[in-house]
């Protein structure tokens, strides 16, 4: 009976990995009181089709997922110092994200022009997408699917001024819009570290944005830009993040959580907000697959849901954010940008072992009916995996999460299966190594009892068709041979 439930789970995993990876189901867990992540290398570079323009950056991302694709709207900056939007999306793994076709925004009904900082949402109450960002004014338009930028309608303004008394600024910025069940806040700043606050109802929405306040201040950049407010699963619990930039230069985000979307900044409870212990910065970032940028930058949340109350799962958490290569420098417009993808990698107990869901069990090869073991129960990185005869130690206990990992062993002793140094040729060894959720330690579990490597799409194979205890797994190209299949 074990083996049939696992092997329905794993069939039952395929959909939700292969064909509609969203997340998971927010979970009432609450955020860690530290963070850690793990960061892909730059994942998305400009793609030169901007008609009429030669682009330098990507950046300012803001994601949503639908029906299992991400959908992604960005920042472009051109070798003209000229700023415009662009769209990517229709991709089901972030390995995917640099090959996906990017369509610029200056071919929709918002056209030319300075237009910059996206954010995408799906506002329940009126069955309707809205894209919003900057002209110097805060501007939205609308479109029929996030899939289909070409719907987007003219901009539009929520505001004919910002509101803002003093009347110097030089410019305003990043704007974010988070509603609860009764009102929508819009969020932006100026050049002085003012922060402000808009609000309106939810009935109202867009209209009414009148009420501007004065929402925090802060001097010498401890506070600069990219706003972003995120309401926290099924807890009652806010989280506000600020992007900040350090004594070295580099960008980084400071945190606050509060139990109200209307509260004060002073009722904000300070999270991880110093630079030496950051919501995300290079104090708390590792770069698996080496170093490539200084900056954690303006991005977003890989969001549960794309409404309006912008919604994240604590227990699976990923932010898109921007970065750019240490070494350049020059006029800001002309900064280099590219997109990288942080994973969260030190969710709270609550979320249990798995870091987020699967339930675990044998994996075992069709070939021999031998089981995925880690030898002598090791936890070491490195540890290339094998099969043995199957038994129900903690080596052998598999858990295939909503991220797509494969983990063994539970709490500080987790790891992940993974393609040994992100290899994408035949004989990759399999081993484990800390979860750090790199597209390397991905694994898209198949109907066919196939399981592939989402990096490379090659299969988990036991080396030389062996059926003897301590064969090798590695990775080889696909053939359909039973020492590729794997069942309990």
């Amino acid at each position: 009976m074990l083996a049939a439930t696992l092997v329905a789970s794993l069939v039952a995993a395929t959909v939700s990995v292969t064909a509609d990876p969203s997340p998971a189901p927010a979970q009432a867990a609450p955020l860690p009181s530290t963070f850690q992540w793990s960061s892909t290398g730059a994942l998305v570079a400009p793609q030169q089709t901007a008609p009429g323009r030669t682009l330098v950056s990507v950046k300012d991302p803001s994601v949503v997922q639908v029906d299992g694709q991400y959908h992604v709207y960005a920042t472009t900056a051109d070798t003209n110092g000229g700023w415009s939007m662009t769209y990517f999306g229709g991709f089901t793994d972030w390995s995917q994200a640099g090959s996906a076709q990017q369509y610029h925004l200056t071919r929709t009904a918002i056209g030319g022009g300075y237009r910059a900082a996206p954010q995408v949402f799906y506002f329940e109450p009126d069955d309707q997408w809205y894209l919003v960002y900057q002209t110097g004014l805060p501007s939205f338009s609308t479109l029929d699917h996030p899939g289909a930028p070409q719907s987007a309608s003219a901009a539009q303004n929520f505001m004919s001024n910002h509101g803002i008394a003093d009347g110097t600024s030089s410019y305003v910025v990043d704007y974010w819009v988070a509603c609860d069940d009764v009102n929508c806040f819009l969020y932006f700043n100026n050049d002085k570290q003012e922060f402000y606050r808009a609000q309106t109802t939810v009935a109202e929405f867009p209209n009414g944005f009148g009420d501007v306040e004065l929402f925090m201040e802060a001097p010498n950049n401890s506070l600069f830009e990219a706003t972003n407010v995120y309401k926290v699963g099924d807890t009652d619990q806010y989280l506000l993040i600020i992007e900040a930039i350090g004594s070295n230069g580099a960008r980084y985000f400071r945190s606050w959580t509060s139990n109200r979307l209307d509260a004060n900044f002073s009722e904000w409870t300070p999270l991880a907000d110093t630079e030496s212990n950051p919501f995300a910065g290079t104090a708390n970032v590792s770069f698996p697959g080496g170093t490539w940028t200084s900056d954690i930058s303006h991005g977003e949340m890989v969001r549960t849901d794309g409404n309006q109350t912008m919604e994240i799962d604590s227990c699976n958490m990923e932010y898109l954010y921007q970065g750019r290569n240490p070494s350049s420098g020059g006029d800001y417009s002309q900064l280099p940008y590219r997109l990288g993808l942080l994973t969260n990698t030190n969710p709270t107990p609550d979320c249990g072992d798995s870091g987020g869901g699967g339930e675990g069990g044998n994996v075992a090869s069709v070939a021999s009916s031998r089981c995925l073991d880690v030898p002598n129960q090791s936890t070491t990185n490195g540890t290339q995996v094998q099969i043995y005869d199957c038994w129900s130690g903690v080596n052998q206990q598999w858990t295939h999460t909503a991220a797509g990992e494969l983990s063994v062993y539970s709490g500080g002793s987790r790891k992940c299966l993974d393609a040994n140094g992100g290899g994408t040729s035949n004989g990759t060894t399999a081993i484990i190594w800390s979860c750090h959720g790199g597209a390397n330690q991905r694994w898209n579990v198949n109907s066919n009892g196939s399981i592939t490597n989402a990096q490379s799409g090659l299969c988990l194979d036991v080396s030389g068709a062996s059926t003897a205890n301590g064969a090798l797994v590695q990775l080889w190209t696909c053939h359909g041979g039973t020492n590729q299949r794997w069942t309990l």
